[in-house]
């Protein structure tokens, strides 16, 4: 079957549309890219959906998947509704997707730190590897606010496809570390790292809350803030 060949003049009509809704005040342009032709052109060079997803991932970080409207995210995309239900078939479809990509991005920033952990000491690898997921959070608050709701609430975790547990360089780093008796020999490694991934996630959301009310002594510098709570995970993997 022959492919279908992209028509450039598509790509040429979305970019002079782009740059005249720039020139437009902010309620014109939000209204013209509701109408279904200007959705259409949009979709045509399959920007609607990313803008989709970046849009609910910032409504569902703030009020959950039941507490966001669908108005409320295509206002925020400047998209029509019925990209929503053309790309991803219902708002739970959407909310899925928005949890699959996070994760997928959230990954991909984490995976250069495993990669060089994991040919490391199983101490320093550990630390490196705990501090690279912590970084990587620090730097995308979005994605433990919307861990947080989808801890709260019951729809099935929406991870991308082919992950079917921890990353592997982080279990060979702690096995390595057992067997050198670095890290106990009677905690699995799952308990380990669901302990050291649920703290890491509830530290990012909450660590620094708390100086609110007691003195943590937790530092505001995000490097510092990191290898504190690192070290405290680490004190405990270590016994």
């Amino acid at each position: 079957m022959r492919g279908r060949v992209d028509d450039p003049r598509r790509h040429s009509r979305a970019a002079l549309v782009r740059i005249l809704l720039q020139l437009l005040p902010e309620t014109l342009a939000r209204r013209l890219l509701r109408c279904p032709k200007f959705s259409v052109i949009i979709y045509c060079v399959g920007e609607s959906r990313a803008i989709l997803l970046a849009a609910a991932a910032a409504q569902f970080a703030k009020y959950g998947p039941r507490g966001t409207r669908v108005q409320d995210i295509v206002e925020a995309a400047g998209v029509n509704e019925r990209m929503i239900y053309h790309h991803f078939g219902s708002k739970d479809g959407l909310y899925a997707a928005v949890m699959r990509d996070q994760r997928y991005r959230l990954g991909e920033a984490w995976w250069p730190v495993l990669a060089k952990a994991v040919a490391m000491d199983p101490y320093l690898g550990m630390q490196l590897a705990l501090g690279g997921f912590f970084d990587a959070l620090l730097a995308r608050p979005q994605v433990a606010a919307l861990f947080a709701h989808e801890a709260l609430g019951d729809a099935p975790l929406a991870v991308p496809e082919g992950i079917t547990g921890p990353p592997e360089p982080v279990r060979l780093l702690y096995e390595r570390g057992q067997a050198e008796g670095v890290f106990p020999a009677d905690v699995p490694f799952e308990i380990a790292y669901a302990t050291a991934i649920s703290s890491l996630i509830a530290m990012s959301l909450f660590g620094w809350r708390f100086s609110e009310v007691i003195k943590t002594g937790l530092d505001a510098d995000p490097a510092r803030f990191r290898d504190q709570v690192v070290g405290q995970l680490l004190n405990g993997m270590t016994g």
